[in-house]
């Protein structure tokens, strides 16, 4: 069990996992697994774009996660605008 007033962030920016290539091309998205999950939990990884970029984990009960999708506010800041075809 977690403290649940705790701030925990985990993985590692010396493994670069998409450089690892296991011939089915390049990984588009990263996902740890399953062990030691807990809601609020975060996870960093060096981001697919380079340059700087982070990609992160984010582990939340479904309650909470409804809770962000339904802020417009935040999925304002999280998503990309809508593309004009």
């Amino acid at each position: 069990m977690f403290d649940p007033h705790t701030v925990m962030m985990g993985s590692s920016p010396r493994f670069n996992k998409y450089g690892i290539e296991f011939g089915l091309g390049k990984a588009v998205a990263l996902r740890s697994g399953y062990g030691n999950k807990f809601d609020g939990k975060v996870s960093s990884y060096p981001g697919y774009e380079g340059g700087g970029s982070v990609d992160l984990e984010v582990c939340l009960l479904p309650d909470s996660m409804g809770a962000l999708e339904s802020d417009k506010e935040f999925m304002d800041a999280v998503s990309l605008p809508d593309q004009i075809h």
